[in-house]
């Protein structure tokens, strides 16, 4: 009967109502957990690696030994303009970065946040209406604040003024970025308000925007010919995936959430193959009556592969609305980007059903043992 054994599967799938909802239960929070150890494993490289995604810039210039964004080695300053002067660069853009403190205006203490420097008529980062919030920076003694920042540094996101290294600046606007691993929040300011503090006037890195007619493979090229060999040119896509697999390899988050990815893995396996197992028990007799009348035991395993893809189904829903739910708290704890992207929802609905469909094949070893004569 070409189809029924769907129809069949679903109907005993469906028999105890009961033991389908412990069971879809059980089964999303098997999906809970796996989109959670990915959420935080991707919401982790994402934020670290942010700062790359947003340079506007076709080529960046760093030291060699700056082997991630938090690496301390700078560039000369005069580096800059050599590069300006490659064929091909129409705009060389000095970034400057340092950990100065901000005061917490409501508790008066001092917190470590990064500053990002940079001159105010070249705008480098790729953030809404960013060339007119960088054009107020001209003025000395002006910083645009991290709406995102954590709240460590208490309600300086309503505050005109606050205060860096005990002297006061103008909030003059606000970005969005977010914090990461090593940083709690970001300021920006302009070149001048930052030599004016005394730090140090060598650039983190250089940003590089083309003319239209140049390539940043022949670019990159002439650059390594003509300036010594104590620099790195990357794209700002290059600079994100060098940062995902920098903190990937150096932070333990790949293995913490490798294993927790596993485990989710494991209790859902655990849980499918019991419901199946219990299911086939219970209806060996229904499965014998079957065979009895002309029903093969292909015929039986894809039921039973059937009701395996149900329950993945039934079982994934309700762990993609709970994900949605963490997700949106986390991030608003946690500030991290966690971001339940079409990616990250088909990958997990793909090891749900892969995990579901095992755990069909390993219960199928109690229909391979029916025996029709059972029943007699």
């Amino acid at each position: 009967m070409p189809g029924t054994h769907v129809h069949i599967g679903l109907k005993i799938l469906l028999h105890g109502k009961g033991r389908v909802l412990l069971s879809v239960s059980g089964i999303g929070v098997a999906v809970l957990i796996m989109f959670l150890q990915l959420g935080f494993f991707h919401g982790i490289n994402n934020s670290q690696a942010f700062m790359a995604r947003l340079l506007n810039a076709d080529l960046v210039v760093l030291h060699w030994r700056r082997t991630n964004l938090d690496n301390w080695w700078r560039m000369d300053r005069i580096r800059a303009a050599q590069l300006h002067a490659i064929a091909g660069v129409a705009q060389a853009i000095p970034l400057y970065k340092g950990i100065i403190r901000l005061e917490n205006p409501d508790t008066k203490r001092r917190r470590r946040i990064s500053a990002y420097a940079f001159p105010p008529a070249f705008a480098p980062f790729d953030l809404p209406r960013f060339a007119q919030k960088a054009q107020r920076l001209e003025v000395p003694g002006t910083v645009l604040f991290d709406l995102r920042s954590r709240d460590i540094y208490g309600s300086v996101a309503s505050r005109e003024t606050l205060v860096l290294n005990n002297r006061a600046f103008t909030v003059v606007g606000h970005v969005n970025i977010g914090p990461n691993l090593i940083s709690d929040g970001i300021v920006l300011l302009g070149e001048g308000s930052w030599l004016a503090q005394g730090r140090s006037a060598r650039p983190i890195m250089v940003l590089l925007r083309l003319d239209g007619s140049a390539s940043p493979a022949m670019v990159k090229r002439r650059i390594m010919e003509q300036l010594p060999d104590d620099s790195v040119v990357l794209t700002p896509e290059e600079l994100y995936d060098r940062e995902v697999a920098y903190t990937i390899k150096v932070a333990p988050v790949g293995t913490i959430f490798g294993i927790g990815l596993i485990i989710g893995l494991i209790i859902g396996l655990v849980i499918c193959y019991q419901i199946l197992f219990n299911e086939i028990t219970d209806h060996t007799p229904q499965y014998a009556v079957l065979m009895a009348m002309g029903y093969s035991k292909g015929f039986l395993v894809r039921t039973i592969l059937e009701e395996a893809f149900l329950l993945s189904v039934l079982g994934f829903l309700p762990g993609l609305l709970g994900a949605a739910g963490v997700y949106w708290t986390l991030r608003d704890m946690t500030c991290l980007r966690m971001v339940l992207t079409l990616d990250l929802v088909g990958f997990v609905f793909l090891l749900t059903v892969t995990m579901c469909l095992m755990a069909g094949l390993l219960a199928l070893r109690r229909v391979f043992r029916i025996d029709p004569a059972m029943l007699y």
